[in-house]
């Protein structure tokens, strides 16, 4: 069985926990973070020598960017766009807007992403931050938690969910 990352993340959880308890319990005193990262140091270098853990591994695609900076028209055919540790401006405010509602996925994790819409579409945006910045027309922002943010049309057309990581996402309105 390979060792992912989410099996070595699990085991250091349960190894902190167990640390955790062994302190309060019996007043035994295990340096818990200093352990973890001597560990996560030690899963990177095995991963860099056994060559699972290079920058090969990391792509972007067409809707993705990592590391780098882009410009993003419309909304792509799998309705959602990545930025990893980059940042991109998405313009979507020349959208034609049909009878049929349109979904669009934004994800955010250390980087920015900006999002421009038009005055005149019919939208609903619902952002989730965490340690980040989310700030919507309106006034609109939080760090850490979820704001919501609707034009005032009864009958939304566009529906755009942003998950934002350690960034920042900012939409903009023009006419």
């Amino acid at each position: 069985m390979k060792m992912g990352i989410g099996i070595f993340f699990g085991i250091l959880l349960i190894l902190a926990g167990a640390a955790i308890i062994l302190r309060i319990l019996f007043n035994i005193d295990i340096p818990v973070f200093k352990l973890l990262i001597a560990f996560i140091l030690i899963y990177i270098g095995i991963r860099m020598l056994t060559g699972d853990f290079s920058m090969k591994n990391i792509r972007a695609g067409q809707n993705a960017v990592m590391f780098g900076e882009t410009n993003f028209k419309g909304i792509p055919g799998d309705h959602e766009y990545t930025i990893l540790f980059g940042s991109a401006r998405i313009d979507i405010s020349e959208e034609q807007m049909s009878g049929e509602l349109k979904n669009l996925k934004i994800n955010t994790v250390f980087g920015n992403s900006e999002l421009i819409i038009s005055k005149k579409q019919s939208v609903l945006i619902r952002a989730d931050a965490a340690f980040a910045s989310a700030r919507l027309p309106g006034n609109k922002e939080t760090s850490f938690g979820k704001v919501q943010y609707q034009t005032r049309s009864d009958e939304i057309m566009l529906e755009i969910e942003s998950h934002v990581v350690f960034g920042e996402f900012r939409v903009l309105e023009k006419d």
